[in-house]
């Protein structure tokens, strides 16, 4: 019985971590409207799809001579793959 129960204080701790990681994560992604309920499978699609986003306009910035700052972005709403949330992604201004 001790054990039962020190095993499930263990499993309600981790819990606890996991739903606070989720909600740090949650309050990283920039999303329409900001304070929408999201799963935990739609916090991590969306994480994937912002963090591929950034990844590319790290990369367009270096092949266009390595320059870090503001290119002329703005921020747009973008469904995400579900289509039920919206997510923020800067789109670039063309020239």
């Amino acid at each position: 019985v001790v054990r039962r129960v020190s095993t499930n204080s263990r499993e309600r701790c981790r819990q606890q971590n996991v739903n606070g990681a989720f909600g740090e994560l949650r309050r990283l992604i920039p999303t329409h409207p900001p304070d929408r309920k999201l799963s935990k499978n739609e916090i991590l699609r969306l994480a994937l799809r912002y963090i591929s986003f950034l990844d590319q306009v790290l990369t367009d910035q270096e092949v266009k001579g390595g320059r870090r700052g503001r290119a002329g972005n703005t921020l747009t709403c973008v469904l995400c793959s579900a289509g039920e949330a919206e997510v923020l992604l800067p789109q670039r201004k063309n020239p």
